[in-house]
């Protein structure tokens, strides 16, 4: 049987997780940072730009492809944060909270892209799931 423990357990014992937590671990914070910057950015323009002519263009395309991209890089380097305390973030109700969110934006992301009915709806509440987003991430930090 699959338990999450015993992985994360494995995760934050291995030579990943101590190179991360040695002195790279301010670097990969910062990209993480950073990298994320370029995911919310990128969403809330093109968030602003729908709410304000209703409906996606290029400019709106054009962003959403920059915060995709960014995202890869903004989910490596949150991964690889998380590989240096695995088992405490497991115990932090924030993580659940940033991965929940994480998963409707990416659900909202999807009805945009699929279904191009009420975009100002799904841009709106897009605005307030990437909030919430940064917040819980935030919280992850502080908790922990």
């Amino acid at each position: 049987m699959f338990e999450l423990t015993s992985v994360l357990a494995a995760l934050e014992t291995s030579a990943l997780a101590d190179w991360v937590g040695g002195p790279a671990y301010p670097v990969i914070s910062a990209l993480h940072i950073l990298t994320f910057a370029f995911v919310v950015v990128p969403i809330l323009m093109a968030d602003v730009r729908v709410l304000r002519i209703g409906a996606a263009d290029e400019q709106v395309s054009r962003l959403s492809r920059t915060a995709l991209l960014a995202f890869t890089g903004a989910a490596v380097t949150g991964l690889l944060l998380l590989s240096v305390q695995a088992t405490r973030y497991a115990e932090n109700p924030a993580v659940y909270w940033k991965f929940g969110l994480l998963a409707l934006a990416g659900v909202n992301a999807s009805l945009f892209h699929w279904l191009q009915k009420a975009p100002r709806i799904i841009a709106f509440v897009s605005v307030f799931v990437w909030c919430g987003v940064l917040l819980s991430g935030r919280w992850v930090a502080f908790a922990a």
